[in-house]
């Protein structure tokens, strides 16, 4: 498969009050139900954390890979990602959308060849950080950061993107796209996250 994955598990989880990752989610915690869904499609699987050792009670076979610098957002953390990791290209989503499904992150992986950047065109101004993303991105990143200017559109606009439609992907999963990208925020959309799992079973 040669495909690397980054869970982005850090930040401070202001509005729920607690780190996301641990979250309980079915019999697990939230990063590893994320996890056991995405292992059989990668091969090497990196969780992006505040500090080294945050998750490693959970005895996952993931690396951790700590921030650079706490105060760069998520952006930060991937900069961080990308720098540390041994690959030369990974799948970054955030631990806060369980209803993914590894079947598009393959998508976007299978054509992301000779681009910085593959993610979706999300019509709906949804900011979720999902997409391949080459360490072609690091110079780019750095300066977003250093200029305190790091957003999507600064990088997407400066590194060679391929935007992927999400009419592309509608027939890849059971889950719609409005399901796949949905952000468990707080705590009244983690109950709605738990309630759905329970009710509908989004087993992918």
């Amino acid at each position: 498969m040669n495909r690397t994955l980054v869970i982005l598990c850090g930040g401070d989880s202001s509005r729920m009050g607690t780190k996301k990752a641990l979250l309980p989610f079915e019999d697990k915690t939230m990063v590893e139900y994320i996890y056991n869904k995405f292992s059989p499609y990668f091969d090497k699987i990196y969780l992006s954390v505040n500090q080294r050792g945050d998750l490693a009670h959970l005895n996952l076979d993931a690396t951790e890979i700590p921030d650079i610098s706490r105060n760069a957002g998520p952006y930060g953390a991937i900069l961080s990602s990308l720098t540390m990791m041994s690959g030369k290209k990974a799948f970054f989503m955030s631990v806060d959308t369980p209803f993914m499904d590894p079947r598009i992150a393959v998508y976007l992986y299978d054509h992301s060849d000779d681009y910085d950047i593959t993610t979706f065109n999300f019509s709906d101004d949804n900011l979720t950080i999902c997409g391949v993303l080459s360490k072609k991105c690091i110079g780019t990143l750095f300066k977003g950061i250093f200029y305190k200017r790091a957003n999507l559109s600064f990088i997407l606009n400066r590194c060679n993107t391929n935007i992927i439609d999400m009419e592309e992907i509608q027939d890849i999963s059971v889950v719609s796209m409005e399901q796949q990208f949905y952000k468990v925020n707080d705590r009244n959309s983690y109950y709605y996250a738990v309630f759905s799992i329970l009710k509908h079973n989004f087993v992918c």
